[in-house]
C-alpha cells in the first residue's frame, strides 16, 4: 500500500499534467461555443486540486521510515530548473542523474520527468525521519520536536534553513524515544 508522500507525489505529478492539458485545450479552443465549457472544467479541476491539496496538508509529517538504502525519487523538472540544481537539492550528483537517465538531453525541457537517486541513511539512535509537507518550515519543525533549527540544519547537512521541500526526509532528535 503506498504511504502518504507516495500519494502526495503522484496528485502533485497529476495536478501538473492537468495543468499542462488545460494549457493546450485552452489555447486550441477558439469557438466561442466551447470557451466556457473548457472555463466550467477548469473551475472544476481547481476546486478538486484544493480539496487534495487540503487533504494531504491535513496528513501527519511523522511516517513510518522506509529502510536506509538507495533508491530512485522522481521529480518533474520545473521551469529554470537544472541537473546541477536537483543534484544539490537531492544530495547527489550531476553525472548520477545522467546515469540512472540513459537518453536525458543536455538541457532537459521543463515538464521532463527525472529519476533521482537518493541515499536514505540509517538515522541516528535516539531520533525519527520526518517527512517535509507542503508549508513546513525548519523552525515549526524544530517547534513540534523540541529540538532546535540548529540541530535540524546540523544533522541533516542543510545548507539554508529558509528552504527545505516537501518530501524531503530529516533527521530528527527524538526525546521520546
Amino acid at each position: 500500500m503506498p504511504d502518504s508522500l507516495d500519494i502526495a507525489n503522484r496528485i502533485y505529478n497529476l495536478e501538473l499534467q492537468i495543468a499542462r492539458l488545460y494549457a493546450q485545450l485552452e489555447s486550441s479552443v477558439s469557438d466561442p461555443r466551447y470557451i466556457r465549457s473548457v472555463q466550467n472544467l477548469r473551475n472544476l479541476q481547481s476546486r478538486q486540486i484544493s480539496i487534495l491539496s487540503a487533504l494531504i496538508d491535513n496528513l501527519e509529517g511523522e511516517q513510518p521510515s522506509p529502510p536506509a538504502g538507495r533508491y530512485l525519487a522522481q521529480h518533474i523538472l520545473q521551469s529554470g530548473e537544472t541537473l546541477r540544481v536537483l543534484a544539490l537539492e537531492y544530495g547527489t550528483t550531476v553525472s548520477e542523474i545522467r546515469r540512472v537517465n540513459p537518453g536525458l538531453p543536455e538541457s532537459p525541457a521543463a515538464g521532463t520527468l527525472v529519476n533521482l537517486p537518493i541515499e536514505i541513511p540509517e538515522p541516528p539512535l535516539n531520533s525519527i525521519r520526518y517527512y517535509v509537507r507542503r508549508g513546513d518550515t525548519l523552525y515549526e519543525i524544530a517547534q513540534r520536536y523540541n529540538t532546535t533549527v540548529e540541530t535540524l540544519v546540523r544533522l541533516n547537512s542543510i545548507d539554508d534553513p529558509d528552504v527545505i521541500f516537501p518530501g524531503r526526509i530529516l533527521i530528527i532528535p527524538n526525546s521520546r524515544v
